[in-house]
Parts: C-alpha cells; structure tokens; sequence
C-alpha cells in the first residue's frame, strides 16, 4: 500500500498473473476502497499438502483496526476446500504487528537459517517492549 515498488503492473504480474496464487481476498470499505489484503496461494514444490499465506498488507489509515488478521483469517479458511493440511507464511523482521497477529493466530517460528534463533530473539525482545 505505501510502497512505490508495488505498481499497478507489478501486482498484476505477481498476484493477477501467479497460477500460483488462487484467490486473492480483499477487505473493502462501504466506498469500495480498498483496506487490506492477503492472497490463497499453494506452492507444492517447497509446501506440499499445505497453503501459504501470501501478500498480507493493510493500508496505512486501516492499521490496528484487525484488517490484517481477518485477511489471515479468510485466507485459512479458504485453504480447507482446497485440501491443505496446514498453512505456513513468510515475512520481514520488522513487520512486528503482523508476526504479533500470526504469532496469535497459531503460527510457530520455524529456523532452518543460522541467522534465525537470534533473529527471532530479537522479534521476541521488540514484541515485548513495543506492547
């Protein structure tokens, strides 16, 4: 939403285009603007049997009003007719509200990378002192 990268075209090609990506679920207001967002994809190559959680993002004036975590939500949901067995995402460091709403939703950190246990210790220690 606030990221000049994320033209027009550029979502088309990554979201619209991505066979991929097989629903992208938005939250509109009464005008129809747009609020938030977050994409059904599978990707069975390197998550076989289970949906991934894509492209959550909230505009900047509907931040804190639990856009993002209701796009999560429908998202998860809209993996069971699609026989997914479980959900898994990926996201930046410093998106600290969204890992505070995965985190709550279930979602566990997984560290495959040696950057990672001191990574989350320090995801742990922001989450705590931003409450």
């Amino acid at each position: 939403f606030d990221d000049p990268l994320w033209t027009p075209a550029r979502v088309e090609e990554v979201l619209v285009r991505d066979d991929s990506v097989r629903e992208t679920l938005v939250v509109e207001d009464r005008s129809g603007a747009l609020l938030a967002t977050a994409s059904v994809r599978l990707d069975p190559v390197n998550y076989p049997g289970d949906g991934y959680v894509h492209w959550v993002a909230a505009a900047p004036a509907a931040r804190g009003r639990g856009l993002g975590r209701l796009a999560t939500l429908a998202v998860l949901h809209a993996f069971r007719p699609l026989g997914c067995a479980g959900a898994v995402l990926e996201t930046d460091d410093h998106r600290l509200p969204a890992i505070r709403v995965y985190l709550g939703l279930g979602f566990v950190p997984v560290c495959w990378h040696e950057s990672h246990a001191g990574r989350w210790s320090a995801i742990r220690a922001a989450l705590h002192t931003s409450r």
